[in-house]
């Protein structure tokens, strides 16, 4: 027969609550349980010189293998660019900034409402479709020219070395604004 010690102790770590002191949670005698999760190892804040170093390093260095694999060049004259795909990703990319905009400027800040999952589920689920549409189309489209490799670098250096990054440095407004300015000059330069 198990005892409730032995199935508090079966319980995966992650959700056992570390006590201080060894003193099972109680404190003073006094009966009530206080109990605390173990505290997360020492990181540098958003904005120490060292993260803006690390994630400007990272963006430099995505940025100068797409320069290396002359992709600016390729997406605006090179023949086997599938350019229907690419519109499909564009579209569904200037989907997704819409979509951001209005769930983090428009509910977020005009009615104050906090920007989390379960305010916004649907949103949530339709930027995920967004995402997997663009990314399915980006790549049909550079794969004719770079090949499987070569795209899925693409794709992984623009992701998480051109976008997490520079979102992790940039505010909402800025990254809102920049992104509004980005995309118009990027579909001028496409036509």
């Amino acid at each position: 027969m198990a005892t409730h010690l032995d199935l508090e102790q079966s319980a995966p770590l992650r959700k056992r609550l570390a006590t201080p002191n060894n003193n099972h949670g109680d404190t003073a005698g006094s009966g009530q349980r206080t109990s605390s999760l173990p505290q997360p190892p020492m990181q540098l804040p958003a904005r120490h010189p060292l993260q803006i170093m690390k994630r400007s390093a990272i963006i430099g260095g995505s940025l100068y293998a797409f320069y290396d694999f002359n992709v600016y060049h390729n997406l605006l004259h090179h023949p086997k660019i599938n350019h229907e795909w690419f519109k499909v990703g564009l579209a569904s990319s200037i989907a997704i900034l819409g979509l951001k905009g209005y769930v983090e400027l428009y509910q977020g800040k005009k009615h104050n409402k906090a920007v989390e999952y379960e305010n916004f589920k649907s949103a949530t689920h339709w930027t995920i479709f967004l995402i997997l549409v663009s990314w399915i189309s980006f790549h049909m489209a550079l794969s004719p020219v770079y090949g499987l490799v070569k795209t899925w670098l693409i794709m992984i250096g623009f992701g998480y070395g051109v976008l997490i990054q520079s979102a992790l440095m940039i505010p909402v407004w800025g990254q809102n604004i920049l992104a509004f300015v980005l995309m118009t000059f990027f579909l001028q330069m496409y036509q």
